[in-house]
């Protein structure tokens, strides 16, 4: 893919996104969830991503998950490598050991050509009531553009 389809699939993938604004969703702070790309599976309009996750509760410790990321919607990115950083938001700080795991959606968009970055705001786990706000954008490295609907599943290891 040529810089002006790449750019051009940018533009596409920046307009046709829904709102997935990075502002303060109303709750608590509970720490941070990192997650690294382990495989990718992409056919277009339909990816698959494996991540191996680890969540930082502001309280201490740590706790380890899998996540795998389903999107329908337009992906023409070849990403060897992808981190995502969110803020774990919740009503309460009363949230127990594994309560991330679930499964959450949203909407997503990315863009990259080497370096780049996209966004994912997604709500579910413990009764669908945690937010995973992100914490900057996506970083990633790779080419290309995408923008769909997604659902991530986290299962605590």
């Amino acid at each position: 893919m040529n810089a002006k389809a790449v750019l051009a699939a940018a533009i596409v993938a920046a307009a046709l996104a829904p709102n997935t604004g990075v502002a303060e969703q109303p709750g608590v702070k509970l720490g941070i969830l990192s997650c690294e790309l382990t495989d990718k599976t992409n056919v277009i309009v339909y990816t698959n991503e494996t991540f191996r996750c680890v969540y930082n509760p502001n309280s201490g410790g740590t706790e380890q998950y899998d996540g795998e990321i389903t999107r329908i919607g337009l992906d023409l990115e070849w990403k060897p490598e992808q981190q995502l950083i969110w803020a774990v938001i919740a009503p309460t700080r009363e949230v127990t050991d594994g309560a991330l795991a679930g499964n959450y959606s949203g909407a997503s968009t990315s863009a990259s050509v080497g370096a780049g970055g996209g966004a994912k705001l997604l709500v579910g786990g413990f009764e669908e009531s945690i937010t995973l706000q992100p914490v900057s954008l996506a970083g990633s490295v790779g080419l290309g553009a995408s923008v769909g609907i997604e659902a991530l599943e986290l299962t605590a290891k």
